[in-house]
């Protein structure tokens, strides 16, 4: 009687277990259902996010946007944003004791710290050193930054080298609109910002022609005006932190009194990232 007993316990417990197992199967398969329906929802709701994020940051919808919300939205849009420098000496960062101290390597590294989906940024440098806007056209470096299909162009006008070589103003005028037109004909999508040259410290010093620096600057300016081009006087705005910080112009050149050193090539980044965040008026 005892044995039969001890069996009927021993088939009790048995049977509670497997309800037990049984039980929590249910549950955890219930769990299972509703983890998945969350993250569903979840992934569901980040895509919408997303999506809207997108929209909200269309350049056709934001004629006035910042250059680096028109980043973010390729960053959204795209595998790959890039963005090419062309120009001369200040582009490829003469007076720089290494490429890192650089405005453009400073921009570059500040620009993938600013946003996560600006990591994988492609920057390519087509500044070269001693080149006019001449040399630009004739060594084919135009064509190079067309082969590289960028989002977004920073063109370095070249106008310390123009009055060096002494180019005429009108050939200067020429050539800015010679490299602008074949830009925006060849990448239609692409945004474009003409940069001056930074500020020297005989820019009234007049060359063969009898020209000096800051008329190269205001000969090119009437043409990117007239043409409604994106630009940015670095020399004007290089000048003006100068001011606020109480240096002078000497503090930020190189020995030779016309190229940045690190310190002006700190100032000159600043100068566009500044630009760079700011709402177009």
């Amino acid at each position: 009687m005892r044995k039969y007993g001890l069996i009927i316990i021993a088939g009790i417990c048995l049977a509670v277990l497997a309800f037990g197992q049984l039980h929590w199967k249910n549950i955890s398969q219930t769990a299972g259902v509703e983890a998945r329906e969350a993250a569903a929802k979840v992934k569901e709701m980040e895509k919408e996010e997303r999506e809207a994020l997108i929209q909200s940051l269309k350049p056709e919808n934001n004629k006035q946007q910042p250059l680096i919300d028109y980043l973010h939205y390729k960053s959204l849009t795209q595998d790959r944003v890039i963005i090419s420098l062309v120009g001369s000496n200040g582009t490829s960062g003469t007076g720089a004791s290494k490429t890192s101290n650089s405005w453009a390597g400073r921009l570059e590294k500040s620009l993938r710290a600013d946003r996560d989906d600006l990591e994988t940024l492609s920057f390519i440098n087509h500044g070269h050193e001693g080149y006019s806007t001449e040399d630009l056209i004739k060594g084919k470096k135009i064509e190079a930054v067309i082969q590289d299909d960028p989002d977004l162009i920073i063109f370095e006008n070249s106008l310390i080298n123009n009055h060096y070589q002494s180019l005429s103003l009108e050939q200067t005028e020429k050539d800015l609109e010679s490299i602008m037109t074949k830009l925006q004909k060849e990448l239609p999508n692409a945004k474009i910002l003409i940069l001056s040259p930074n500020p020297v410290a005989n820019g009234k010093t007049e060359n063969s022609l009898g020209l000096n620096y800051l008329e190269y600057i205001k000969a090119s300016e009437q043409v990117i005006k007239t043409n409604k081009w994106s630009y940015l006087n670095s020399k004007e705005e290089i000048e003006k932190k100068l001011s606020k910080k109480n240096m002078r112009l000497a503090d930020i050149l190189t020995n030779d009194n016309i190229h940045l050193n690190d310190q002006g090539h700190y100032i000159w980044f600043e100068v566009l990232q500044e630009y760079i965040k700011l709402m177009k008026k």
